[in-house]
């Protein structure tokens, strides 16, 4: 799996790849049955591969307001 993620984070670092580089460099991984759903692209495969959580929730609270400044 470390092999996966040095490999994501270095595809995140080179967005510009061709889709030949891009496969050229999955399938000289060492990465089992994570190499299909990188060829694939299938992100939600990956995820699940890769022990990930299915949903994720972001959310900015506002601060609470000091009622006396209204006066």
């Amino acid at each position: 799996m470390p092999n996966v993620i040095r490999f994501l984070e270095s595809v995140g670092r080179q967005p510009a790849m061709s889709a030949a580089e891009y496969n050229a460099s999955v399938k000289s991984l060492d990465a089992g049955a994570l190499r299909h759903a990188l060829l694939a692209r299938d992100q939600a495969a990956l995820n699940e591969l890769l022990g990930g959580r299915r949903k994720l929730l972001f959310a900015i609270l506002a601060a609470d307001e000091d009622p006396s400044s209204d006066i």
